[in-house]
């Protein structure tokens, strides 16, 4: 805790105007809405409010520390990480590309755009010159990917709503942990109570309990163990966003790669405070109320739910595994082969974040890989699935 609030100690002035400025729209926000709002209307605003979000401003993600070049941004993902990472997934890409006779791959959430560059140059190697789409909310972000992806210009699209008829590759790269979701409490009798944010007389954000509607308690009722006391978030939103993905996919593949469970383990007994977590300059602490406007903000994934998300939309789960195991399976070792290692200095950057993407400690484990397929008839196992695929865990 010491170190969190050292942390926010540090911020330059630029930042702790930021903080304020989103305290008071939440703070109007919840007055708006008669004195309480829920948590996930709460997450909403606080990443995705016009202009003042931590999605939508053109601060995210990049507010510095005083004297610390180090401490440039919240978080790293696998792209930024090494592009090693996108190499060996391209591998899959034009596996699943050439089964679907199509060239198109779109991206939500695409970050910096490294992704997207480092995948476009991987698969014109591989002789698959695609056409890349991307669909992200955040203004900032999609000024940053087109200076990214300035040189293939021509070949990006960026796009405001998911496209009709769609044919190809859908890629989701954190994209579900980052959607606002839900927080709810077991209580007494099988009841459930919802977490609204309120405002105390010095207008600090407190939480307040309120019993929760009979859709969500219908929805929750069979995922948990009721024990009074339990608390944990349910992603309806999220839930939602795939739904709508498969039931608009013509044919397809979805890739979704992020953190996260199967539901069982998700919804542990053990796991009694859920899995809310918040990324500030590389610090990751669970009170969402420390630093609005400025933090990120996420949960974990329930993959049980995606999954049976899948089979009511009559789609198929072509894979499930580790982020390691996905890896290794598209041949990560092959593609460290062809990489440049010949100095101390390059192989200590090459190997590295591909250690930290392979180890169980890092991304290795806590990381998943799902993939759906939309009116996908192949009977083979996918490359990335093809040993250690946990699918049927996911419904057990």
């Amino acid at each position: 805790m010491r170190n969190r609030f050292h942390l926010l100690e540090l911020l330059n002035e630029e930042s702790n105007h930021h903080i304020a400025l989103t305290k008071r729209h939440l703070c109007q926000e919840i007055k708006k809405y008669g004195g309480s709002i829920t948590f996930e209307h709460w997450m909403d605003q606080a990443l995705y409010a016009p202009s003042i979000g931590y999605y939508s401003s053109n601060k995210n993600k990049l507010f510095n520390i005083k004297d610390s070049l180090s401490a440039k941004g919240d978080f790293v993902t696998a792209p930024e990480l090494t592009p090693v990472f996108a190499k060996t997934f391209a591998k899959q890409l034009a596996q699943v590309l050439n089964i679907l006779h199509s060239k198109k791959i779109l991206e939500f959430g695409a970050g910096t755009g490294r992704l997207a560059l480092d995948l476009i140059k991987e698969l014109d190697l591989l002789g698959i010159e695609v056409e890349y789409e991307i669909l992200d909310i955040s203004n900032n972000l999609k000024l940053i990917q087109k200076e990214t992806l300035k040189e293939f210009s021509e070949r990006v699209k960026w796009l405001d709503s998911l496209p009709e008829n769609f044919n190809g590759c859908i890629i989701a790269n954190e994209v579900i942990d980052a959607i606002p979701v839900k927080i709810f409490e077991c209580s007494y009798n099988n009841i459930i109570l919802e977490k609204h944010i309120g405002l105390d007389k010095e207008e600090n954000f407190i939480w307040v309990d309120k019993i929760a509607d009979d859709h969500l308690t219908k929805i929750l009722l069979p995922r948990i163990n009721p024990t009074p006391g339990y608390i944990s978030e349910i992603n309806i939103k999220g839930e939602a966003w795939l739904r709508t993905i498969l039931r608009n996919t013509t044919k397809g593949i979805v890739f979704i790669i992020d953190y996260g469970f199967p539901q069982k383990e998700y919804y542990h007994p053990q796991r009694d405070k859920g899995t809310l977590m918040c990324h500030l300059h590389h610090f990751t602490y669970s009170d969402p109320f420390f630093a609005p406007g400025i933090q990120d903000i996420t949960a974990h994934v329930d993959f049980t739910a995606l999954a049976n998300i899948a089979i009511e939309t009559g789609c198929k789960i072509l894979g499930y595994t580790s982020l390691a195991r996905f890896l290794l399976n598209c041949g990560i070792f092959n593609v460290l082969e062809t990489v440049d290692i010949s100095t101390p200095t390059k192989r200590i950057n090459t190997i590295g974040p591909v250690q930290k993407l392979l180890s169980e400690n890092e991304m290795g484990e806590l990381f998943k890989v799902i993939c759906f397929g939309i009116n996908f008839d192949q009977q083979d196992k996918l490359m990335g699935f093809i040993t250690k695929d946990r699918s049927e865990k996911l419904l057990i």
